[in-house]
């Protein structure tokens, strides 16, 4: 619910990250100055490379909620964690069975 409250529902530009139709997608929605990643697997768990070259100039704060060490067994197990990041990084996730990630990037100021 943490992530759901901050999410608007208005969006300046959409753009799919990555991606197979029926087995994944990773989709980022610019609103404002702040971008929202969303990304889903099928039933197959799988480690995706998230290039950030999305984001504008500068330091982001990535809010990052993920699936937990032992999502695969416990369906509310969640990782919520923090980081600094740039349009030059990568993010790694890992997605569990059935199993997805959100993440806000904010600017840093």
């Amino acid at each position: 619910m943490a992530f759901l409250d901050k999410v608007p529902t208005v969006w300046d530009d959409t753009r799919v990250l990555n991606g197979q139709p029926g087995k994944f997608v990773t989709i980022a929605r610019e609103n404002g100055d702040t971008w929202y990643v969303g990304s889903m697997t099928d039933w197959d768990s799988r480690d995706l490379d998230v290039p950030l070259d999305f984001l504008g100039s500068g330091k982001y704060s990535a809010q990052i909620f993920a699936d937990g060490a032992d999502a695969d067994a416990n369906a509310k197990s969640l990782a919520i964690t923090t980081r600094k990041v740039n349009a030059g990084d990568h993010l790694a996730l890992h997605l569990a069975s059935g199993g997805g990630a959100a993440v806000i990037f904010t600017p840093e100021k």
